[in-house]
């Protein structure tokens, strides 16, 4: 069985990221991401410190708005709308999800669509949101062609499952997605040749759900108690598959580096 590992994407991304760099800074201009944290949330702490070791590598400027859990919600939204307002900053990301008492909706209409590098108002955004896009990268990386493949997509979330789906139907894959309102998801799964599992629950997708021979793409990421997981039973996905994701180390690895590519594009695009 093969182990997908997110490293082979990341790789290919970063060159692209690289290059565009090499043209930017050439120009004596910089590419500069303006992060949004409220609170101290541990996932959003380590996230924030992987953006921005990733970005101090790279040569990506950054600057960083931490805001109290109980931040007034106005204070926030005029944060955020200075930061687009500032020519200086190319992309935006806003951490979530945020706390109960800041409207979502709301504050995320603070970002203007040319800045949303994270995707975050999803077909108003001029970015995809970066996991989806992340995964064709990988399926890119190691030369899986989804054309006329039997592709299945567990979960249909806005920012996953439903982009990743028009994604591979883009790139020719007969696709279908299955829910919580799909009569028989085994039935379905089991007949995929290319599996992606977006459900959300840890380790959902068992040995009940796979088929020998499918190529296994896991999209879940979990804490189960201390130990990291996916969507998917990585030891039955690893009885049956052809190729696998790990969790960790597999699609997630991916996702910062799309972010970091939007961001060198958005900068690119403000400037024409």
């Amino acid at each position: 069985m093969l182990l997908l590992k997110g490293s082979a994407a990341k790789e290919l991304i970063e060159q692209e990221v690289r290059e565009h760099l090499n043209l930017i800074h050439d120009r004596d201009e910089k590419v500069t991401i303006a992060l949004f944290r409220v609170g101290e949330k541990p996932d959003d702490c380590r996230y924030e410190s992987t953006i921005l070791k990733a970005c101090s590598r790279l040569g990506i400027d950054t600057e960083s708005f931490v805001f109290p859990e109980d931040v007034d919600e106005n204070e926030l939204y005029q944060k955020l709308n200075a930061a687009s307002e500032n020519k200086l900053i190319d992309g935006i990301l806003l951490f979530r999800p945020l706390p109960m008492h800041l409207r979502t909706e709301k504050i995320r209409t603070a970002i203007p669509a040319e800045k949303d590098i994270d995707g975050t108002l999803l077909e108003d955004s001029d970015f995809l949101p970066c996991t989806p896009e992340g995964v064709m990268y990988l399926l890119k990386a190691y030369q899986i062609d989804v054309k006329d493949k039997k592709c299945v997509v567990v979960g249909r979330s806005a920012v996953v499952g439903k982009p990743l789906a028009e994604l591979l139907r883009n790139a020719g894959a007969k696709v279908e997605v299955c829910h919580t309102q799909t009569p028989d998801v085994p039935a379905v799964t089991k007949t995929a040749e290319i599996l992606f599992a977006a459900c959300g629950r840890p380790q959902m997708i068992d040995r009940n759900y796979l088929s020998k021979g499918q190529i296994i793409i896991d999209i879940g990421f979990h804490a189960v108690d201390g130990v990291l997981c996916g969507d998917v039973n990585a030891e039955d996905a690893k009885e049956v598959a052809d190729a696998y994701t790990p969790v960790p180390g597999g699609t997630g690895a991916v996702t910062l580096s799309v972010l970091l590519l939007h961001a060198v594009r958005a900068h690119e695009r403000n400037r024409l």
